[in-house]
């Protein structure tokens, strides 16, 4: 109840909404009265409501949602299918009158809710507890989409095939429709699931902040990482690209300020944002991720503007003054978009100089660079386990021949992991001098299962094949 009220309810309002619930379910439907049911209700069934009331205070009208709360009456109360419509009903109406908010009576409202979540990797029971739905109710719902996405994967259905599909006809045209739209706009629309990501973070802000004023607000903490506190940023926000300029737009120039210092309080308080020992502003791991897709077609003109001049020392200066987790993405937009020798030269140029993490994914980037041999070599001697693990399968991948003595090696490594890519590796590269090793290792009951079952499958590939 009180972090209710610390959203704006007031005790009156919820005791009187509680009071209100209670003779529904017991005056008005004759609710047991047994000590034991008594309690149930007042301490479960009521809070619950509450909180699912409060937290969806603008689709008490919605009639997704009111189906919502007759499935929670049904399977997580337990009421009798044929009353739960009339109850939901009846539950519905004194909180209509005591929440006073505009109402959301567009029916996918509820379910964009959900999704919103469930795409910036919020768990379904955390989900439950933010909005109050049914777990059981989440769960059929991300089983249908996943039905959704099968079919259209198997065979590019339209929406009007999807109708014709017995079982998902069974959804109903407005949940069969919102689902099969928001799976294509996952798969095709640029940034759809970074958007729907950001327009959560602005409704856990609680702020008329629009995703684009937010994504600038972000990217200026990106580009100054480190170096900006909270009003240096304030007034970074009111200077950048001229857009929130003195005197324009709706609001004047001290609200906006006031806007963007409220911004970033709860961009702090969500932990989307982190101070520094110092107390200057730095991007979370989370916040990093999502902004970085916005980010990359600038980054990647001012790349290709480095390339083009032959300046790598700039290029490199670019990619190493990145946060971490845009620097992942940049790695995977120079192997998409630059030429092979001038992407290798660039990710070799900064391998081993952020992290561990960045290695692994820039070996990962390797293996699509048959220019990488060399290196990929080198790093089957690397002391991190994880290196030489990845070093093989990235050897794998690329296929020469030549990485057959060190992979032959690496099959009597200390680390079982790196023994399991070793022999993965041997069978993919194809060197039948490999096969006496494997054949040993295969039989050596010393060895992981996991360990002897691969190397019995590259055993299969090199005998079975034309080298």
């Amino acid at each position: 109840m009180a972090d209710l009220v610390n959203w704006g309810w007031s005790k009156n309002d919820l005791t009187s909404l509680g009071e209100s619930l209670a003779a529904v379910l017991l005056d008005e439907w004759g609710g047991p009265r047994s000590p034991l049911a008594l309690k149930y209700i007042n301490e479960t069934i009521i809070p619950d409501l509450i909180h699912c009331f409060c937290n969806n205070a603008d689709l008490l009208t919605n009639s997704t949602f009111a189906e919502i709360i007759q499935w929670k009456l049904k399977n997580q109360f337990a009421n009798p299918s044929a009353v739960v419509a009339d109850l939901a009903k009846d539950l519905l109406e004194p909180a209509q009158r005591i929440i006073k908010r505009p109402q959301i009576t567009d029916p996918k409202e509820p379910w964009r809710r959900i999704f919103r979540l469930w795409i910036g990797g919020e768990s379904l029971p955390n989900i439950a507890e933010k909005t109050g739905y049914p777990l059981d109710y989440l769960d059929l719902l991300i089983l249908r989409l996943k039905k959704i996405k099968a079919f259209i994967v198997n065979t590019r259905a339209s929406l009007l095939e999807c109708q014709q599909n017995p079982e998902l006809r069974e959804f109903g045209f407005e949940q069969l429709s919102f689902l099969y739209q928001f799976q294509t706009a996952v798969e095709g629309e640029p940034l759809y699931k970074e958007r729907l990501i950001l327009e959560q973070v602005i409704l856990d802000l609680g702020i008329p902040l629009p995703v684009p004023d937010l994504v600038t607000l972000l990217e200026i903490i990106h580009t100054h990482e480190g170096r900006l506190d909270e009003n240096s940023l304030v007034s970074a926000m009111s200077e950048s690209a001229g857009r929130w300029g003195p005197g324009t737009g709706v609001l004047g120039g001290d609200q906006r300020a006031n806007l963007f210092s409220c911004a970033i309080d709860g961009l702090i308080a969500l932990h989307y944002v982190q101070k520094n020992k110092g107390g200057k502003l730095t991007l979370s791991e989370k916040s990093a991720q999502t902004i970085a897709g916005f980010l990359l077609p600038k980054l990647g003109e001012q790349l290709q503007r480095a390339i083009s001049i032959s300046d790598f020392g700039l290029a490199k200066s670019l990619l190493l003054s990145q946060n971490e987790a845009v620097l992942l993405r940049m790695i995977d937009w120079i192997l998409r978009e630059l030429k092979d020798r001038e992407g290798f030269q660039l990710l070799n140029s900064i391998y081993q100089q952020v992290s561990r993490r960045v290695d692994i994914h820039l070996i990962k980037a390797f293996a699509e660079l048959p220019i990488s041999f060399e290196i990929l070599l080198k790093c089957l001697e690397d002391n991190d386990s994880l290196i030489r693990a990845q070093a093989c399968e990235a050897l794998g991948r690329i296929g020469n021949r030549k990485a057959a003595a060190l992979l032959i090696q690496l099959l009597h490594d200390p680390v079982a992991g790196v023994k399991e890519k070793a022999a993965q590796a041997l069978g993919d590269v194809g060197d039948i001098s490999a096969i006496p090793e494997l054949s040993k290792v295969a039989e050596d009951y010393s060895e992981s299962v996991k360990v002897r079952e691969l190397a019995r499958k590259a055993l299969g590939k090199l005998e079975n094949s034309n080298y």
